[in-house]
């Protein structure tokens, strides 16, 4: 297992096999909470991961039992004395590593333990499949602080809704996984025990698929919730014919038809 060292201590753990790239949020003493240094770690690895050809999925958990108690207190106490533009480019930050992942080329998975908080929230709105302990809580409690849920916003607004955001970042209630998967933001939940096995599956049902494919699809996603309905016409067609000529494309039908792997399951 390999630590990537962007501070004084390994704040994300990067282990990679069969293809599956596993990050570890690797700071349990302060509940893995999102600092600089580990929001810099984390896309230091995205990048590592990003163009590898030889990795097809990306799983994230947090260590010791907890995903993720959101933006690190401390490091937002240090704003407090950052000048305007100091503070904009923590917040920058912030979004370079939301962006990154929803973006991401390949499938993201993210395994929730315990509970996601705040900052955290916005790692789980732009993953591709959320699996998460049934007891695990969540909260968006930035306005508890005086803090606004600012960055994360265009990404969870994108995944769960204007109606169930404004009820959650203004309320700042807690909820539990349960009501997570109802409003889009967890897609499974069950029993801690039972979840290994689970992202195990699930990161075989990903490998299974042409990765180009995969890529172009997620892009295809993004760019639909980003413009109006008379250019998704273009995006559309665009897409699906591109596919239906590409050498994936070509070997991914030829293989169903010949009723053998594709080459990307060799």
């Amino acid at each position: 297992m390999a630590s990537l060292e962007c501070s004084i201590k390994p704040l994300v753990e990067l282990n990679q096999s069969n293809g599956i790239s596993r990050l570890l949020l690797n700071d349990p003493t302060k509940r893995n909470a999102l600092s600089k240094g580990m929001l810099s770690c984390l896309i230091k690895a995205l990048n590592k991961i990003k163009d590898d050809e030889r990795q097809k999925v990306v799983v994230i958990r947090g260590a010791e039992g907890v995903f993720s108690s959101g933006a690190d207190l401390q490091w937002m106490q240090e704003g407090l004395n950052q000048t305007k533009e100091q503070n904009l480019a923590d917040a920058n930050l912030f979004y370079e590593a939301f962006e990154l992942l929803n973006n991401f080329p390949k499938p993201v998975i993210i395994w929730v333990e315990r509970y996601a908080m705040g900052g955290a929230l916005g790692l789980l709105a732009t993953a591709d499949y959320v699996v998460s302990d049934k007891d695990a809580r969540m909260a968006f409690s930035e306005v508890k602080l005086g803090l606004v849920p600012a960055t994360i916003a265009p990404f969870v607004i994108n995944k769960i809704g204007n109606s169930h955001a404004r009820a959650l970042m203004l309320s700042a209630a807690s909820f539990t996984a349960k009501k997570a998967r109802q409003i889009g933001l967890v897609h499974e939940i069950m029993a801690s025990k039972d979840i290994p096995a689970r992202i195990d599956e699930l990161c075989e049902a990903f490998k299974g698929n042409g990765p180009q494919a995969m890529a172009t699809t997620k892009q295809l996603i993004n760019q639909m919730s980003q413009v109006s309905l008379s250019q998704n016409k273009e995006t559309c067609t665009s897409a699906i014919a591109e596919a239906r000529s590409s050498a994936e494309g070509v070997e991914g039908v030829k293989a169903f038809f010949e009723k053998r792997l594709a080459e990307w399951n060799k």
